[in-house]
């Protein structure tokens, strides 16, 4: 008897102490920089190039001067704007993000050209082209996670104008890209002004299947020319994508800037998209074509009028 007591005395003994280590959890796999998540765009480092190409050709009635009221010349107006630009963002400590961009510009045209510049009307007839840099642009911002699937973004960027006093031809070449992205990020390619530009944004996903982002810009765009004047515009984005496949997703981005200088006062513009963009460190890509929706540059697919393809390639870290 007292040897059948004594075995169940140690069985009892070894699983009270066997128990609290059953009932620990497995040890979690640590976090490391290669596992780490960063699902908001606003966040950790980041560079890639931004492709913009506008191409659009209509035929422009021109009354000539020696002519009588009825008779008018018809002549082709054609419009290629090339846009790339090299954007970086640099997570210095805990949220605070340095900023930087530099565009480089083609821009080809001829025949009669009618562009609103947020209020100044510019206008040009004879054929350009040409090829430049850009203005580039360095800002600061700050990201931090509000919740778990909620981030908020703030932040400013001052943009340098390369060419305080551009000539005939480099500015129409210019101006043949201004369109292209609906006047979002108009500070890229509209010469002789310094830009200031303040913007604030969120990002939510749900299940990381939807995300949605939102934001808001406004912008000042301060001459570096006798006789010009200052312009601003506001710019809201917002953008729903989904990811049913994992790192694949498609969406569409919808936009609406206003240019408070100009007699537009309002401009829409859709995007629908592909992307690719990793939950971890890795490449982007993403390719869409945006479409002015209303007057003055729309409806995008109407000869002569706003529709641009897009095309993002970069990594992240």
């Amino acid at each position: 008897m007292s040897t059948t007591k004594a075995s169940l005395g140690t069985l009892f003994l070894t699983l009270s102490l066997a128990a609290p280590a059953l009932a620990q959890e497995p040890p979690r796999q640590p976090i490391t920089d290669r596992t780490k998540e960063r699902w908001a765009k606003s966040q950790g480092g980041r560079f890639g190039f931004e492709l913009d190409v506008l191409s659009s050709s209509y035929q422009a009635e021109i009354a000539e001067a020696s002519a009588g009221p009825e008779e008018v010349e018809v002549t082709d107006s054609d419009r290629l704007g090339i846009t790339i630009t090299a954007a970086a963002q640099y997570k210095i400590f805990a949220g605070l993000h340095l900023d930087a961009e530099m565009p480089f510009v083609y821009g080809n045209v001829s025949g009669p050209q009618s562009t609103d510049l947020f209020g100044k009307r510019f206008w040009s007839t004879a054929e350009y082209s040409d090829f430049f840099l850009g203005n580039p642009t360095f800002g600061l911002h700050y990201a931090a996670n509000a919740l778990p699937n909620l981030a908020l973004f703030g932040g400013f960027g001052v943009t340098v104008p390369l060419h305080p006093h551009p000539s005939a031809g480099l500015e129409v070449a210019a101006v043949a890209n201004f369109p292209a992205r609906a006047y979002f990020d108009a500070q890229r390619v509209l010469l002789g002004h310094w830009a200031f530009r303040a913007r604030i944004g969120t990002e939510i996903h749900f299940g990381k299947v939807l995300f949605l982002t939102h934001d808001v810009a406004v912008q000042a765009f301060v001459p570096t020319r006798d006789g010009d004047f200052t312009k601003s515009v506001i710019e809201q984005g917002n953008e729903i994508e989904f990811r049913p496949f994992g790192d694949f997703g498609l969406g569409m981005r919808l936009q609406a800037a206003f240019p408070l200088s100009s007699s537009n006062s309002a401009q829409l513009a859709a995007e629908p998209f592909l992307g690719w963009e990793p939950p971890v460190k890795g490449s982007f890509t993403r390719i869409g074509a945006l479409v002015a929706l209303d007057d003055d540059l729309g409806f995008g697919l109407d000869r002569g009028k706003v529709a641009t393809i897009r095309v993002a390639l970069g990594s992240k870290w």
